[in-house]
C-alpha cells in the first residue's frame, strides 16, 4: 500500500515539474510577458473630422417693414407658399393717406407760386426793358433805373427759390407716395414661409433696424448644414470634401452632402477658435427640416483594398525599447520580438493605411500585454507548487 502511495506522488511530482518546466520556459522566453496580438488584414479605412452643425436653406429671406404702423391684415402663414410680389401683409394705411393728401397740396400751391413768380418776373422784365430804353434818352432818372433793377433781379431770385420749392414739394409728395407702398408688404422671392413673427393689431416700430416680419425659405429642396470646425482640424479640411451626417429626427438614417465653402473669418468662443463651414445638402423628400441639429463626419481621407494596422500596435512599445510611433512589433522566426519599421497614410480611430513596409496579409502582429494573463499564470504556477507540497507532506 505505502509502495503504491509512493509511486503515485512520484508520478504526480513528474507531470507537475513537466508542467511548471513549459511554464517556465515560455515565461523565461518573452520574460513571462502574454502579448495581444491582432492578425493584419485588407480593408478600407476613412479618416474623419467629426462636428455638429446647423440645416438652414441655401436661400433664406428676412422680410421687413421700412416704416412702422399697426398690422391690418396678414394673408400668409407659416409654410404657406408665395410667389414674388405677391401681398404678405398690410399696415393700416389712414396716416400715410392723410401725409400724402397734406403733400399734394403742398405740390399744388408750391406750383401755383412757381406760376405767379414767373408771372411777376415776365411784367418786371418788360418794365425793366422799358426803362433802360428811357434811361438811354436821359429821360428816366437813375435812381428810377436801379430801383427797377432791383425789382426785376428780386423777381429772378424769387422765380429760383420758388423752384427750389416745388422741388421740395415734389419730393416730398413722392416720398409719402413710396411710404404708402411701403404699407403693403410683399414677397421678394418665390418661397416658403418658415416663420411668421407678427400678428394682426400689432404695433410695427421701424427705426434704426427694420424689424423682420416673415422669413422665407426659397429652396427647402437645398439646404447647407453650417458647422464649426476646430482650429486642429481645418488644416484637413477642403471644399469639395465628402460628408455624411445624421439627424436627431432619424437616428437611423445617414444624409450625404459635399463641402461647398470654408469661411477664412476665425469665430473666437471663451478662447476656442472655429472656422464656419458650409456643406451643401440634397433634400428632394423635404425630410430634412430648418434649425436642425446635424453630427457631421467630414471624410478628410479615404483609402480603398489596403492593408490595416491596428493603431494599437503603432502605439506599443516594449519596456525594453524607446518610444517609436514608425514601427511595430512582430514575432521572428524563433518566436522572439522584432521591430518593423512602417509607413502609414489615411487613419481613423482604429486602423491605418500601411504605405511602406515588409508586413503582409495574415501576419500576426503586437497590440499589447494581456496583464491579466500574466498574473493568472503566475496565479497557476503557485497553486500547482502549493498542491505538490501538500502532497510531499
Amino acid at each position: 500500500m505505502k509502495k503504491k502511495i509512493v509511486i503515485g506522488l512520484i508520478l504526480i511530482l513528474a507531470v507537475t515539474g513537466v508542467v511548471l518546466g513549459f511554464t517556465l520556459f515560455r515565461a523565461d522566453k518573452n520574460n513571462g510577458i502574454h502579448y495581444k496580438t491582432e492578425t493584419i488584414e485588407r480593408g478600407r479605412v476613412e479618416s474623419l473630422v467629426i462636428t455638429t452643425g446647423t440645416l438652414n436653406p441655401v436661400m433664406q429671406v428676412d422680410v421687413g417693414s421700412q416704416v412702422s404702423g399697426i398690422i391690418e391684415e396678414i394673408y400668409v402663414d407659416f409654410n404657406s407658399l408665395v410667389e414674388k410680389g405677391q401681398v404678405l401683409a398690410l399696415l393700416d394705411q389712414s396716416a400715410f393717406l392723410t401725409r400724402l393728401n397734406q403733400n399734394k397740396a403742398n405740390f399744388s400751391s408750391a406750383e401755383a407760386s412757381l406760376e405767379k413768380a414767373k408771372a411777376t418776373l415776365e411784367n418786371l422784365k418788360k418794365k425793366h426793358d422799358r426803362y433802360a430804353e428811357l434811361f438811354e434818352k436821359n429821360l428816366v432818372s437813375y435812381e428810377d433805373m436801379e430801383s427797377i433793377e432791383t425789382q426785376y433781379f428780386n423777381a429772378r431770385a424769387d422765380l429760383k427759390s420758388t423752384e427750389a420749392k416745388l422741388s421740395q414739394a415734389q419730393s416730398q409728395l413722392e416720398a409719402s407716395q413710396i411710404d404708402l407702398t411701403y404699407t403693403v408688404i410683399k414677397s421678394p422671392v418665390n418661397g416658403v414661409v418658415i416663420d411668421r413673427k407678427v400678428n394682426m393689431g400689432q404695433t410695427v416700430a421701424a427705426s434704426m433696424q427694420t424689424p423682420v416680419l416673415f422669413r422665407i425659405a426659397q429652396d427647402l429642396s437645398q439646404m447647407q448644414v453650417e458647422c464649426s470646425i476646430d482650429e486642429a482640424d481645418i488644416g484637413a479640411v477642403k471644399e469639395g470634401q465628402d460628408v455624411q451626417f445624421s439627424v436627431d429626427a432619424y437616428p437611423e438614417k445617414s444624409f450625404v452632402g459635399r463641402i461647398s465653402q470654408v469661411r477664412y473669418s476665425p469665430v473666437i468662443t471663451q478662447n476656442v477658435v472655429t472656422y464656419t463651414t458650409i456643406v451643401d445638402v440634397d433634400n428632394p423628400n423635404l425630410k430634412l427640416l430648418p434649425g436642425m441639429t446635424a453630427t457631421v463626419s467630414i471624410i478628410v481621407g479615404k483609402a480603398e483594398d489596403v492593408l490595416l494596422i491596428p493603431n494599437s500596435a503603432l502605439r506599443y512599445t516594449p519596456q525594453f525599447s524607446e518610444k517609436d510611433t514608425n514601427c511595430v512589433w512582430i514575432f521572428d522566426e524563433n518566436n522572439n520580438l522584432a521591430s518593423a519599421p512602417v509607413k502609414t497614410g489615411v487613419t481613423d480611430n482604429s486602423y491605418s493605411e500601411l504605405v511602406e513596409g515588409k508586413l503582409e496579409e495574415g501576419q500576426i502582429i503586437i497590440t499589447g500585454e494581456d496583464t491579466s494573463s500574466s498574473k493568472t499564470s503566475k496565479s497557476n504556477q503557485s497553486s500547482s507548487m502549493n498542491q505538490v507540497m501538500r502532497l510531499i507532506r
